[in-house]
């Protein structure tokens, strides 16, 4: 008998052991998981995973920095020899990253390639800075547009994707942003195929290893940080059939790619080879009448757990909604906002060139890999998230008395 118990008894703290070992990181992926899968020739959603929880974008986000980018080529205000000169606020910021000295320039042809292969941030922020006249304003018109085009549970705090605790967005929003580039501008949306980039005597392939290794992938995009995992956008069109999906929260890009995969192999099956999904008005038209106003939205009102407790304590401070706004309205706008804290209103018709003083002091050091957007190692610890990636803590685990009680009860013991 004595035996017996003490055999029960190893048996349980072993088992401990193994609960303690491998039940945080199952919560973690729990936390940042989701997925989903779009039939884009009926509209219908063939798969779902979590896929209308907040999520953290990471360098998914540069789809809408280029959403805007092309809709303003679109409406004659940019070209894509004009050229984007790299700020000190965008030589700054963190890999991955062209590398780009403060005072150089690019070709907003050359920035749109270097964001699709590279996932450039420091290019993303020049864009920005192009189109928006500053990253601040150009946030603001990628708020404004995600209300428009149906992401309801968005909100962009950069144009880059790097780490921010309240930038969010879901499974379902990224595939809708997907599909938009798609339908509203079907000749730059080929981009988002290309391999490889070479500028300034490189040549970087594009992180979409999908392209390489799945029949009809034709884009989109990938994305990484310690607080969001591995994430990818993903389109395809096979044998009539037209998929959109998303995977969020990989724990490498090989284990995302092989659940993208999976996913869609599955869903194709599945989808309809016969389109009835009638596409949304393209927003172009709006941008040939007055300028509106870019307003910043109002926080998200459930967002997911895991940043449910940060959002709170952010100031988001709404902006009354804009009249029809006529030429003359407009320039009294401006003049009147101009000293109040929220920035100027923004004519997303004009590019403006600034000048930025450069900043006082060295030049900060650039993070670790781990803490940046697509450059971590497969596999790479997730110890420097931004937002804690579960809802678990030590104290939500069964202390050790309470899990030896429960086994001692199971095997008809006590354990005194």
């Amino acid at each position: 008998m004595v035996l017996r118990r003490l055999a029960v008894l190893a048996l349980a703290l072993a088992s401990l052991g193994s609960a303690f070992a491998f039940q945080q990181p199952a919560f973690a992926r729990g936390a940042r998981h989701a997925a989903m899968v779009l039939d884009a020739n009926t509209g219908a959603v063939l798969h779902n995973d979590d896929g209308d929880e907040a999520r953290h974008p990471a360098s998914l986000t540069k789809m809408m920095t280029l959403y805007l980018t092309f809709e303003t080529i679109e409406a004659g205000r940019l070209s894509m020899s004009d050229r984007v000169k790299i700020s000190q606020e965008a030589a700054s910021q963190a890999p991955s990253k062209l590398d780009l000295e403060v005072g150089e320039d690019i070709s907003v042809g050359d920035a749109v390639r270097a964001l699709i292969t590279k996932s450039a941030n420091d290019v993303a922020v020049a864009l920005a800075e192009k189109v928006g006249g500053s990253e601040r304003n150009f946030v603001r018109l990628m708020n404004t547009r995600a209300r428009e085009l149906g992401m309801k549970n968005t909100n962009f705090e950069n144009a880059s994707g790097l780490p921010h605790r309240a930038q969010i967005t879901t499974a379902r929003d990224m595939i809708t942003l997907g599909l938009r580039l798609q339908d509203d501008f079907p000749n730059h949306y080929r981009l988002f195929a290309t391999r490889a980039f070479s500028f300034n005597r490189s040549t970087y392939r594009n992180h979409n290893t999908m392209l390489n290794n799945f029949q009809g992938i034709d884009g989109i995009k990938t994305g990484y940080t310690s607080a969001s995992g591995f994430n990818l956008v993903s389109s395809v069109h096979r044998g009539g059939r037209h998929l959109v999906a998303a995977v969020f929260g990989g724990s490498s890009a090989a284990s995302r790619n092989g659940e993208m995969r999976n996913l869609l192999t599955r869903a194709l099956n599945r989808a309809s080879t016969v389109k009835t999904r009638k596409p949304m008005p393209s927003l172009i038209a709006r941008l040939k009448a007055a300028p509106k106003l870019a307003e910043r939205p109002k926080p998200i009102a459930k967002p997911a757990v895991q940043v449910a407790a940060a959002l709170p304590a952010l100031v988001l401070k709404p902006v009354a909604a804009a009249a029809p706004v006529t030429a003359e309205i407009a320039n009294v706008a401006v003049a009147e906002t101009a000293a109040a804290e929220i920035a100027a209103p923004i004519d997303v018709f004009k590019v403006k060139r600034i000048m930025v003083a450069p900043r006082q002091g060295p030049r900060p050091p650039a993070p670790r890999p781990d803490e940046t957007t697509d450059m971590a190692p497969e596999g790479a610890p997730d110890e420097t998230a931004s937002l804690p990636t579960a809802p678990f803590s030590a104290a939500d685990a069964p202390g050790p008395a309470d899990q030896l009680a429960q086994t001692f009860a199971a095997e008809g013991l006590s354990a005194t």
